[in-house]
């Protein structure tokens, strides 16, 4: 470990890698204000897309890499934590004169770029990272991801959760199917942030609730939030059991973009 913290060698625990992030020093880096926002967004659905893709993937020690762009070549730092600090060499006036497809690919390709780095250089598995990049491209850069379909009670219909994410916002829905597995119909029942850390704690729970509501619930159901197979708005439901109703709506709205 050097005098600044960091360490060339990985915690022995096992984490899941959950984040890659690209970031300047200062965003403005980049460009203007708004030239900076829409690269941390663009970015944002890039590299959660990427990680997505590495499905639950644990490199040694690393839950994420932490990628600071700059002029020079790249380079590994070391561990902070279970944070892998790595700099990269990224040409931002390029960036700039590229159309959106073109600065997808350029973020792409320095996200798998520095995994490769970081695989080669600590024994990872590199095809993993390789068939991430892979499904990123297939996919054509739009995140929308679908988590496991569950039967009806009455085995009529199938309703899934799904996300997808733009450069500002993640819009989770219910997604309903027949029991052809054809689709049906699609909901949005929450507007939320594009980090996992505002969805994950009630992204995971889902179910149906009667033979027609299908969505989402926290712990012993104190808050649903349902779509229904009649109606295309979908429906918050509140009730108080170990938390107070102010509670859960500050929960509510902490959530919501």
């Amino acid at each position: 470990m050097d005098n600044l913290g960091f360490s060339i060698v990985p915690d022995p625990m096992s984490h899941k890698l959950n984040d890659i992030t690209l970031y300047y020093h200062s965003n403005e880096e980049i460009g203007n204000r708004e030239i900076a926002r829409k690269f941390v967004g663009r970015q944002n659905v890039v590299s959660d897309l990427y990680v997505q893709f590495l499905n639950k993937y644990k490199p040694k020690g690393t839950s994420r890499i932490s990628v600071q762009l700059e002029d020079e070549e790249d380079a590994v730092i070391g561990y902070f934590g279970s944070i892998l600090m790595v700099k990269a060499k990224f040409e931002k006036n390029d960036y700039l004169k590229k159309n959106e497809y073109e600065q997808n690919k350029l973020i792409l390709d320095t996200v798998h770029r520095i995994a490769i780095l970081c695989a080669d250089v600590y024994n990872w598995e590199r095809k993993v990272f390789e068939d991430a990049y892979l499904k990123v491209l297939q996919c054509n850069f739009e995140y929308r991801i679908e988590y496991t379909r569950k039967y009806s009670k009455d085995k009529k219909h199938l309703g899934a959760i799904s996300i997808e994410k733009t450069e500002e916002f993640a819009a989770i829905y219910v997604n309903f199917y027949n029991n052809y597995s054809d689709p049906i119909g699609k909901v949005m029942i929450l507007k939320t942030f594009q980090n996992e850390m505002f969805y994950g704690g009630i992204i995971r729970k889902y179910k149906w609730f009667n033979n027609r509501e299908f969505g989402l619930y926290t712990t012993n159901e104190e808050l649903t939030i349902r779509a229904s197979l009649d109606s295309s708005t979908p429906q918050i439901i509140i009730e108080p059991k170990l938390s107070r109703k102010d509670q859960i709506e500050g929960f509510l709205r902490s959530i919501t973009y």
